[in-house]
């Protein structure tokens, strides 16, 4: 068995490595964005390079939830590049992603969607949204694909054109409930509505979250993804 004291030294490593030093303490202050993508191409890497306000960092990019920020300058650009070797053997980097924060914009999210590969240009697309735009106990619900999104919560429905966002409060005055969600997409083609997901789903005033559609090529359909936030209400309990 290890002694305490040799298990106090152990913990002591941990909380200085430079990974545990570097995740706990980072902080950016000023503008920022925090970057996230709907799904991660095979052929592209991840931690993903990211150059802003004039330097260049790698992010881990996930899926279902954000990772650290980049601090965005006064420019608002915020790119993804992959090092590329020039003719000369010097290191370039070409750009995936072209993303340009509004000014005004304090606190944004950066989400990147997959092109098609052999596309030519950009690797991603990219939608940078306000968090600004939205409450807590409320879903932001955006809308990159090319067709509309019906969304019912309970009694409340809205409708999602395409590039665009609604937002949605289910809760009213209440701090928690408990309501059926469906999404639909609809197929013009057959001049009709497909049930894509239907499900209750809690919802509580000390949460927010986002809901991205978009075309998922593993499934060859529209697809869904939700990304939580906590509220300042709740990070103060």
């Amino acid at each position: 068995m290890l002694k305490k004291k040799n298990i106090c030294w152990i913990l002591l490593l941990i909380l200085l490595s430079p990974q545990w030093v570097c995740a706990q303490t980072r902080e950016v202050r000023g503008r920022k964005a925090w970057i996230m993508a709907a799904v991660m191409p095979d052929d592209v890497s991840n931690p993903l390079k990211i150059i802003s306000g004039g330097k260049l960092e790698e992010v881990k990019i996930y899926m279902r939830s954000m990772g650290q920020p980049v601090k965005v300058d006064e420019t608002g650009i915020v790119r993804a590049v992959k090092e590329v070797i020039g003719e000369d053997g010097e290191v370039l980097y070409e750009n995936l992603s072209m993303s340009i924060v509004p000014e005004g914009v304090r606190e944004a999210l950066i989400v990147l969607v997959p092109r098609k590969e052999g596309a030519g240009g950009l690797r991603f697309n990219s939608k940078v949204i306000d968090l600004a735009e939205f409450k807590g106990g409320g879903i932001l619900y955006v809308n990159l694909v090319n067709t509309k999104i019906g969304i019912k919560i309970g009694d409340h429905k809205a409708l999602v054109k395409p590039g665009g966002m609604e937002f949605i409060n289910p809760l009213d005055q209440d701090e928690t409930g408990v309501m059926r969600v469906a999404f639909y997409y609809e197929v013009p083609k057959e001049k009709q509505w497909k049930l894509m997901n239907s499900s209750k789903m809690a919802f509580y005033a000390s949460r927010r979250e986002i809901c991205i559609f978009f075309y998922n090529k593993n499934i060859e359909n529209v697809d869904f993804r939700g990304i939580p936030f906590m509220t300042s209400k709740a990070r103060r309990r």
